[in-house]
Protein backbone atom coordinates (compact mmCIF):
# COMPACT_ATOMS: atom_id res chain seq x y z
CA UNK A 1 0.00 0.00 0.00
CA UNK A 2 1.29 3.47 -1.16
CA UNK A 3 0.49 5.88 1.39
CA UNK A 4 -1.77 3.75 4.09
CA UNK A 5 -3.90 5.65 6.26
CA UNK A 6 -3.88 5.95 9.77
CA UNK A 7 -6.16 3.54 10.47
CA UNK A 8 -4.67 1.29 8.63
CA UNK A 9 -1.12 1.61 10.25
CA UNK A 10 -3.21 1.46 13.57
CA UNK A 11 -4.67 -1.83 12.79
CA UNK A 12 -1.07 -3.42 11.63
CA UNK A 13 0.20 -2.14 14.43
CA UNK A 14 -2.47 -3.49 16.37
CA UNK A 15 -1.26 -6.97 14.90
CA UNK A 16 1.63 -6.70 15.70
CA UNK A 17 3.70 -4.84 13.32
CA UNK A 18 5.90 -2.14 15.37
CA UNK A 19 7.15 -0.52 12.49
CA UNK A 20 3.80 1.04 11.55
CA UNK A 21 4.21 3.48 14.49
CA UNK A 22 7.60 4.27 12.80
CA UNK A 23 5.50 5.31 9.85
CA UNK A 24 2.91 7.25 12.13
CA UNK A 25 6.12 8.74 14.30
CA UNK A 26 7.45 10.01 10.66
CA UNK A 27 4.04 11.13 9.56
CA UNK A 28 3.45 13.61 12.30
CA UNK A 29 6.58 14.07 13.94
CA UNK A 30 7.51 17.51 12.48
CA UNK A 31 4.08 18.96 12.75
CA UNK A 32 3.90 18.04 15.96
CA UNK A 33 7.28 19.62 17.04
CA UNK A 34 6.72 22.69 15.07
CA UNK A 35 3.18 23.19 16.99
CA UNK A 36 5.14 22.69 20.09
CA UNK A 37 7.94 24.92 18.71
CA UNK A 38 5.60 27.59 18.10
CA UNK A 39 3.81 27.22 21.73
CA UNK A 40 7.25 26.89 23.83
CA UNK A 41 10.14 28.53 21.56
CA UNK A 42 12.76 26.50 23.10
CA UNK A 43 14.12 23.53 20.89
CA UNK A 44 15.80 21.19 24.15
CA UNK A 45 12.06 21.43 26.08
CA UNK A 46 10.38 20.98 22.77
CA UNK A 47 12.17 17.99 21.65
CA UNK A 48 11.72 16.35 25.21
CA UNK A 49 7.96 17.07 24.98
CA UNK A 50 7.58 15.68 21.09
CA UNK A 51 9.07 11.97 22.69
CA UNK A 52 6.98 12.01 25.96
CA UNK A 53 4.31 12.59 23.23
CA UNK A 54 4.87 9.42 21.24
CA UNK A 55 5.88 7.61 24.37
CA UNK A 56 2.14 8.45 25.21
CA UNK A 57 0.52 7.79 21.96
CA UNK A 58 2.38 4.71 22.05
CA UNK A 59 1.34 3.36 25.45
CA UNK A 60 -2.01 4.12 24.84
CA UNK A 61 -3.17 3.77 20.84
CA UNK A 62 -5.26 0.84 22.33
CA UNK A 63 -7.32 2.99 23.94
CA UNK A 64 -8.33 5.12 20.61
CA UNK A 65 -11.67 4.09 20.29
CA UNK A 66 -11.43 5.67 16.45
CA UNK A 67 -8.55 5.26 14.59
CA UNK A 68 -9.18 7.96 12.10
CA UNK A 69 -9.03 10.44 14.41
CA UNK A 70 -5.53 9.55 15.42
CA UNK A 71 -4.21 13.00 14.29
CA UNK A 72 -6.44 14.92 17.09
CA UNK A 73 -5.64 12.94 19.39
CA UNK A 74 -1.85 13.25 18.88
CA UNK A 75 -2.53 16.90 18.74
CA UNK A 76 -4.31 16.42 22.06
CA UNK A 77 -1.39 15.20 23.43
CA UNK A 78 0.94 17.09 22.27
CA UNK A 79 -1.22 20.35 23.82
CA UNK A 80 -1.61 18.05 27.17
CA UNK A 81 2.17 17.77 27.51
CA UNK A 82 2.87 21.82 26.55
CA UNK A 83 0.14 23.02 29.09
CA UNK A 84 1.67 20.78 31.64
CA UNK A 85 4.80 22.30 31.00
CA UNK A 86 3.44 26.16 31.19
CA UNK A 87 1.89 24.92 34.55
CA UNK A 88 5.71 23.10 35.92
CA UNK A 89 7.51 26.51 34.33
CA UNK A 90 5.45 29.26 34.89
CA UNK A 91 6.57 30.85 32.28
CA UNK A 92 5.16 32.43 28.96
CA UNK A 93 8.12 31.69 26.55
CA UNK A 94 8.88 33.50 23.38
CA UNK A 95 8.34 32.46 20.27
CA UNK A 96 11.64 32.66 18.06
CA UNK A 97 9.68 32.85 14.12
CA UNK A 98 12.55 32.05 12.04
CA UNK A 99 13.64 33.47 8.54
CA UNK A 100 12.34 30.38 6.92
CA UNK A 101 8.74 31.28 8.05
CA UNK A 102 8.79 34.71 5.88
CA UNK A 103 10.86 33.52 2.85
CA UNK A 104 10.64 35.93 0.23
CA UNK A 105 12.67 37.26 -3.42
CA UNK A 106 13.53 40.52 -2.75
CA UNK A 107 15.92 41.78 -0.05
CA UNK A 108 13.27 44.99 0.48
CA UNK A 109 10.55 41.95 0.81
CA UNK A 110 12.77 39.97 3.13
CA UNK A 111 14.14 42.96 5.46
CA UNK A 112 10.16 43.83 5.72
CA UNK A 113 9.28 40.46 6.32
CA UNK A 114 11.99 40.22 9.35
CA UNK A 115 10.75 42.88 10.88
CA UNK A 116 7.37 42.16 10.95
CA UNK A 117 8.29 38.96 11.78
CA UNK A 118 10.23 40.79 14.94
CA UNK A 119 6.69 42.87 15.74
CA UNK A 120 4.72 39.75 15.49
CA UNK A 121 6.76 38.02 17.78
CA UNK A 122 6.60 40.74 20.54
CA UNK A 123 2.80 40.50 19.99
CA UNK A 124 2.56 37.30 20.53
CA UNK A 125 4.60 36.62 23.62
CA UNK A 126 2.26 39.03 24.77
CA UNK A 127 -0.94 37.00 24.46
CA UNK A 128 -1.94 34.50 26.94
CA UNK A 129 -0.98 31.02 25.72
CA UNK A 130 -4.36 29.54 25.16
CA UNK A 131 -4.65 32.68 22.69
CA UNK A 132 -1.71 31.95 21.30
CA UNK A 133 -2.49 28.35 20.86
CA UNK A 134 -5.24 28.97 18.94
CA UNK A 135 -3.51 31.01 16.08
CA UNK A 136 -0.81 28.63 15.42
CA UNK A 137 -3.20 25.93 15.12
CA UNK A 138 -5.68 28.26 12.94
CA UNK A 139 -2.75 29.90 11.07
CA UNK A 140 0.46 28.29 11.26
CA UNK A 141 -1.35 24.36 11.02
CA UNK A 142 -4.23 25.57 8.96
CA UNK A 143 -6.85 23.68 10.46
CA UNK A 144 -10.40 24.20 10.63
CA UNK A 145 -12.23 25.12 13.28
CA UNK A 146 -13.63 21.70 14.19
CA UNK A 147 -10.51 20.24 13.94
CA UNK A 148 -8.72 22.68 16.53
CA UNK A 149 -11.97 21.60 18.94
CA UNK A 150 -10.99 18.02 18.32
CA UNK A 151 -7.17 19.11 19.41
CA UNK A 152 -8.97 21.32 22.31
CA UNK A 153 -11.55 19.61 23.48
CA UNK A 154 -13.10 22.80 23.04
CA UNK A 155 -16.67 23.45 21.27
CA UNK A 156 -17.61 24.67 18.22
CA UNK A 157 -18.05 27.86 19.54
CA UNK A 158 -16.01 28.08 22.52
CA UNK A 159 -13.06 27.96 19.22
CA UNK A 160 -14.74 30.51 17.42
CA UNK A 161 -14.63 32.75 20.48
CA UNK A 162 -11.13 32.28 21.64
CA UNK A 163 -10.12 33.21 17.74
CA UNK A 164 -11.94 36.10 17.46
CA UNK A 165 -10.36 37.64 20.55
CA UNK A 166 -7.22 36.26 20.36
CA UNK A 167 -7.45 38.20 16.13
CA UNK A 168 -8.82 41.13 18.55
CA UNK A 169 -5.80 41.29 20.76
CA UNK A 170 -3.31 40.72 18.60
CA UNK A 171 -4.55 43.31 16.13
CA UNK A 172 -4.53 45.78 18.90
CA UNK A 173 -0.84 44.86 19.76
CA UNK A 174 0.21 45.27 16.37
CA UNK A 175 -1.59 48.38 15.46
CA UNK A 176 0.73 50.56 16.14
CA UNK A 177 3.48 49.06 14.09
CA UNK A 178 1.05 48.52 11.14
CA UNK A 179 -0.01 52.20 11.36
CA UNK A 180 4.00 53.18 11.47
CA UNK A 181 4.42 50.89 8.57
CA UNK A 182 1.80 52.29 6.08
CA UNK A 183 3.24 55.98 6.69
CA UNK A 184 6.59 54.83 5.42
Amino acid sequence: MPNPSDADLLHRLEEGEKSAFGELYDRYYSRVYGYCFRLLGDRDRVEDIVQTVFLKALESVASLDRPELFYYWLFSIARNEVYAGFRKSRTNTTVQLTDEVWDTNTPQDIYAEQETAIHLEKALDHLKPEYREILILRHFERLSYVEIAAVTGDSLSAVESRLFKARKVLVKLLGPYMEERSKS
